[in-house]
């Protein structure tokens, strides 16, 4: 990484997120994919980075080993699975190494709820998900790995050995992802060209405590030590209210690591509700870790990130598809709903939220008032011709699912899905755009502007203008 430049990245988490990338992935610095998701999808997702690597600028991408989830109760990693009824025990005692007196616990079988005719001879079994069995095996010795699925790793499972090959393992599958895919004879001479990832991140696990801290700063010194090169990136991730009671310490722990890549990400956080000391302690972390000489990039970044750009945030990264934080833990799926970003608001609410807000902040009453004061993204200009009344009935188009004939709820039309991420993806690369070269006078009289603009929902903007005017500019 260059010191100085400012980056965005784009994560993908699906295939159905392919579109979007496709549009708008070169506009990015880069592309970010966790492993999970490159074990699920190896073929499309290599191909991709090497249609971006080939692109004039070129673009690269970053393999998050997503090493926490491990650390998670088992139900983060596993699923209901439908296979064979004769092959059900098999594949559960295989799968998660199960021995052949251990008993399977009748809670991880089930009869199919409402099997169709080829589910006719099958059963689902509660088990780990394929990548996650992959990346288990290919990160942890054979004693670790046979633990992944049955209960959450914990740090006294490693010892000094196994801490160093654990470290040297997650390495190792970050750089050889995609070269591994070509590792034949057909592909020999075709391995020279394929492109390295822009950086290669550290194991990480959620701190939150003091323990965890120095658990973590063992590995990053194992990191530090097996991968000398630049672009090599450690990672952060602890509670809010770790960093907010143990800042000073976190800081001196970074100190005694030479890696200056840091990626950051705070669970627990939502920039929008946190308190004045939750924000000035995330403010004040990116200040003095950058005034040591750390780069630090936003792993999940909130709607407010970008406007740290001044006080020396060197990155963020963005999803396509859902919100601007999340937590450790992951979310159930569901059916997704339509969300509005508010670039003047740094906020995502749902569509009929949004429109509540701005009919009771009188905002947007004609196109113009709603391209000055909310956007004018070519989206939004697209379908808001009249001002807010086009509002809903161009972002918020309900229909009966396909799926589900049977439904008598209304859900968002895939057309309303693809206009509200497009929208998001446009007004945050626009966000990108403004703060990565603005000054500290300029981030704080966008918050005044904005500030200005509503009188509800503004808080947060106010918090964080009042934090800004204390603090001195990086750039």
């Amino acid at each position: 990484m260059n010191s100085g430049v400012k980056y965005f990245f784009l994560r993908m988490g699906s295939n159905t997120e392919k579109q979007y990338v496709k549009k708008t992935g070169t506009l990015f610095s880069g592309l970010l994919v966790k492993t999970n998701y490159f074990e699920s999808a190896p073929g499309m997702l290599s191909g991709m980075f090497l249609k971006f690597s080939s692109l004039k600028p070129s673009r690269g991408y970053i393999i998050d080993p997503i090493t926490y989830v491990f650390s998670l109760e088992p139900e983060f990693i596993r699923s209901w699975q439908k296979v064979d009824v004769d092959k059900a025990e098999k594949r559960l005692r295989d799968d998660l190494r199960l021995g052949t007196r251990e008993k399977i616990p009748r809670s991880w079988i089930r009869k199919i709820k409402y099997p169709s005719k080829r589910q006719k001879n099958k059963i689902e079994i509660y088990n780990i998900m394929k990548a996650f069995r992959k990346l288990a095996d290919l990160y942890f010795s054979d004693n670790i790995a046979s633990v992944i699925g049955k209960r959450a790793l914990a740090k006294e499972d490693f010892k000094d050995q196994t801490l160093i090959s654990f470290v040297k393992n997650v390495i190792s599958y970050q750089e050889t992802a995609i070269t591994s895919r070509y590792d034949t004879s057909r592909y020999s001479d075709f391995k020279d060209i394929i492109p390295s990832p822009l950086m290669i991140l550290s194991p990480y696990f959620l701190i939150n405590d003091e323990d965890d801290l120095k658990f973590m700063v063992k590995i990053w010194n194992l990191f530090d030590s097996q991968y000398d090169k630049g672009n090599g990136a450690i990672v952060l991730q602890c509670t809010i209210n770790f960093l907010e009671d143990n800042l000073q310490l976190l800081l001196d722990s970074l100190s005694t690591i030479r890696k200056n890549n840091l990626f950051l990400w705070i669970d627990q956080f939502d920039e929008e509700i946190a308190s004045s000391t939750q924000l000035e302690a995330y403010v004040k972390f990116v200040t003095q870790a950058s005034s040591s000489g750390k780069q630090v990039i936003n792993l999940y970044a909130g709607g407010l990130s970008p406007l740290l750009f001044p006080f020396g945030l060197a990155g963020i990264v963005n999803n396509v598809g859902y919100g601007l934080q999340r937590g450790a833990e992951p979310v159930k799926g569901g059916i997704p709903t339509a969300h509005f970003y508010i670039p003047t608001l740094h906020i995502r609410e749902q569509v009929l939220a949004t429109y509540d807000l701005l009919i009771r902040n009188n905002i947007g009453s004609t196109k113009e008032e709603f391209y000055r004061d909310v956007c004018s993204c070519p989206v939004c200009k697209e379908g808001i011709k009249n001002g807010v009344k086009d509002f809903v009935p161009f972002y918020g188009v309900l229909d009966f699912p396909k799926s589900r004939p049977d439904s008598t709820k209304k859900y968002p039309t895939p057309e309303a899905l693809k206009r509200c991420t497009f929208h998001f993806l446009f007004s945050r690369l626009k966000e990108y755009s403004w703060a990565m070269n603005a000054t500290r006078e300029e981030v704080i009289h966008r918050l005044t502007t904005e500030i200005n603009i509503w009188r509800i929902k503004k808080d947060h903007l106010q918090r964080l203008k009042n934090i800004f005017k204390k603090m001195p500019s990086r750039i």
